[in-house]
């Protein structure tokens, strides 16, 4: 069962009370001054009590205080003073019909079921008033009839208004469910795209990342350096690209097996991203080869780089799973990227300047 929440009900109640309360004042302070005139003083002070407590109340339930509470002053004030005009009905009983407003009112700002049987409650008394007053008691006089139609309108009313709160209440029911079901749906709707946006942000970067060194794999670098390569084109300075190949890595992969072949890789890996900075690209695009592209640096510029990563390379050690120490090196190959250049030509000159450093011995650098 789904109900309006607390917060919902307190507004429902302050706006059915502004109704009442500029629908009501206006009419209290006209009979308040005509009671003024006529001299009528117990009236005037039941109006007068009737203005300041429904007024109190009113200021309450804007402050967020319980509704019912805040209420049932005002409607005990409102509940005298019909029952007042009941009992003083004057000419042809017209003050008694304002009795048909209390009511309306009792099962409007009441919960549904407590304001019939405060609606029930009035309507006894102002049909026994009615049935058992006149001149002796000092009440106006009422034929039995006016008091039998009196107290069915009356029954009429508070039924109507009863049944219409119920409906009301049924359909807020249906409407809050519709509302939270559309809430959880779209909910539910954000947490699986949010779900599915991860999980292509995970998909991608799965996709162009070498699983064993943690840089980026041959493709993803290939789309770098050509986003790279077009950007220097435009403004410049010139990169440099760089191909490593690790010498004898066969025989590393024969001699200690493939786990100490793939802690050199690792190892590799960490040495250039600690070596080199973040706005240059390191990717692993073979088996044991792997490229750099050092962004915004020339031939020159990068040489002193290059001979500090091949120190590091020569003094690092790899330390095996069984507490071997490995020390390797690698060999280099690089080319200033040209105007005109494209990938495969820029390829091919680091791959003819790596061959070359391999051919003369390792564990060196050479450019093309």
């Amino acid at each position: 069962m789904f109900r309006a929440t607390p917060a919902e009900n307190l507004l429902q109640a302050q706006e059915r009370a502004k109704i009442f309360l500029v629908i009501g004042i206006p009419i209290m302070a006209a009979y308040g001054i005509s009671a003024l005139r006529s001299g009528s003083w117990f009236l005037l002070a039941l109006i007068v009590v009737y203005i300041v407590v429904i007024g109190a109340s009113y200021v309450a339930l804007l402050r967020g205080h319980h509704r019912t509470w805040m209420v049932r002053p005002g409607m005990a004030t409102y509940a005298a003073l019909v029952l007042y005009l009941v009992a003083h009905s004057g000419e042809e009983h017209s003050h008694a019909l304002w009795f048909f407003a209390f009511p309306v009112v009792s099962v409007m700002l009441l919960p549904p079921r407590e304001g019939i049987v405060w609606s029930g409650l009035s309507i006894a008394i102002a049909t026994a008033i009615m049935l058992l007053g006149g001149p002796a008691t000092g009440t106006s006089a009422y034929s039995a009839a006016f008091a039998a139609c009196f107290a069915i309108t009356a029954i009429l009313i508070t039924g109507g208004m009863f049944w219409s709160e119920l409906a009301l209440q049924r359909y807020q029911e249906e409407t809050s469910a519709q509302r939270s079901a559309i809430e959880a749906d779209s909910t539910r709707l954000k947490a699986e795209i949010a779900r599915r946006a991860s999980l292509e942000v995970d998909l991608r970067v799965l996709a162009s990342t070498d699983a064993l060194t943690g840089l980026i794999n041959r493709r993803a670098f290939m789309d770098r350096f050509a986003q790279e390569l077009l950007r220097s084109q435009r403004h410049g300075p010139a990169p440099t690209l760089l191909i490593l190949d690790i010498d004898h890595f066969k025989k590393i992969n024969d001699r200690h097996g493939h786990p100490a072949g793939d802690a050199v890789l690792a190892h590799l890996a960490r040495l250039l991203r600690s070596s080199l900075r973040n706005v240059d690209l390191v990717g692993r695009i073979g088996g044991e080869e792997f490229a750099v592209v050092l962004v915004e640096t020339n031939a020159e510029t990068g040489q002193p780089v290059i001979d500090r990563l091949l120190d590091r390379i020569r003094e690092t050690t790899v330390i095996l799973a069984d507490a071997t120490p490995l020390n390797f090196t690698v060999s280099i190959g690089s080319t200033e990227i040209l105007w005109g250049d494209t990938i495969d030509t820029a390829i091919q000159r680091a791959d003819e300047a790596l061959y070359t450093a391999k051919n003369s011995g390792r564990d060196r650098h050479c450019q093309r």
